[in-house]
């Protein structure tokens, strides 16, 4: 009941906020935008996005045992893109990719394939927070009078104190959280894979924002790509924490309305760029719907290289 409690919470959150956001512009153009939008530059934008789940498995093998298949991780990322897309929030993706990680590897425990995991994102948002932030600090100029200068330094505040707040306190005195943090705390003596695992997390970063810069191009929206390091993070950090549905809708909308808004973009442009780019993600989890279907109910087998 708790369960289906939230799903609809979350089901309104996105229902009002695209409502609201979806009052407020002008829909033909919006759908004119959409239907006109060039295709080329749209399928230059998908794959430039689909390069990134490849990327994004290379970083995630840094936290695993080694032994494990490239081609069964990259099938488990795309099953986790699925359920992102599907179910509330991106927590819902993580922890199938933990569980089918486990289940079909053998490999550890369940809290060490959870720890992987929260890893993999870890490195990706602190990735995300640094080049939006040093966008910022390049891109002040720009947007000192758009009256939501501190958006960023908010963002990053929030995300350096709870990085203190993970790695200072000792959560494993709680025993529920004991063999999760116990497993969390052994990636503390790899420096080395923390350093490689950052520097994934910056070139997938860029991957990204580049697929959404590639994406404005269909629809003739000109606009510096400074703009776009310092929105497409926070737009994608706000889009996964668990208050909405299907990917993020609704708030990922806001995002580009609000702060694409604030530098001069319409309304009915930036919405346009999201619901361009919510096509893409869905593009991607049809693949993962796919490769879910095809894998079937995990198995406790193990997966050796």
């Amino acid at each position: 009941m708790k369960k289906v409690i939230s799903f609809v919470l979350k089901l309104l959150v996105s229902g009002i906020l695209l409502y609201i956001f979806f009052s407020q512009v002008d829909i033909k153009l919006v759908g004119k935008k959409l239907t006109h939008a060039k295709l080329h530059f749209f399928i230059l934008s998908f794959l430039v996005y689909l390069s990134l789940i490849f990327v994004s498995v290379k970083r995630w093998a840094l936290f695993l045992p080694e032994g494990l298949k490239y081609s069964k991780l990259v099938s488990l990322y795309f099953i986790g893109s699925f359920f992102n897309t599907l179910l509330p929030g991106i927590v819902s993706g993580d922890a199938m990719k933990a569980f089918y990680l486990y289940k079909h590897t053998g490999k550890g425990t369940g809290s060490a394939s959870l720890a992987s995991v929260f890893m993999d994102r870890y490195m990706g948002l602190s990735a995300m927070i640094c080049i939006g932030f040093l966008a910022f600090i390049l891109g002040y100029p720009h947007i000192k009078d758009t009256g939501r200068p501190w958006v960023i330094p908010l963002f990053a505040g929030g995300f350096l104190l709870g990085s203190l707040v993970l790695w200072k306190i000792n959560w494993g005195k709680i025993k529920a959280l004991n063999p999760f943090y116990t497993s969390l705390m052994e990636y503390k003596k790899g420096k080395k894979i923390i350093y490689r695992g950052l520097l994934y997390g910056f070139i997938i970063q860029f991957i990204g924002i580049t697929s959404v810069f590639i994406l404005s191009f269909s629809i003739d929206l000109n606009v510096p790509i400074i703009y776009f390091l310092m929105f497409v993070p926070i737009i994608t950090i706000a889009s996964a924490i668990p208050i909405s549905v299907f990917g993020g809708s609704g708030v990922r909308e806001a995002g580009f309305v609000i702060l694409f808004g604030s530098v001069g973009v319409a309304k009915e442009e930036a919405l346009s760029l999201s619901l361009l780019l919510f096509a893409i993600m869905c593009l991607i989890s049809l693949i993962g719907g796919i490769e879910y279907m095809r894998v079937g109910k995990p198995k406790e087998d193990r997966v050796t290289s």
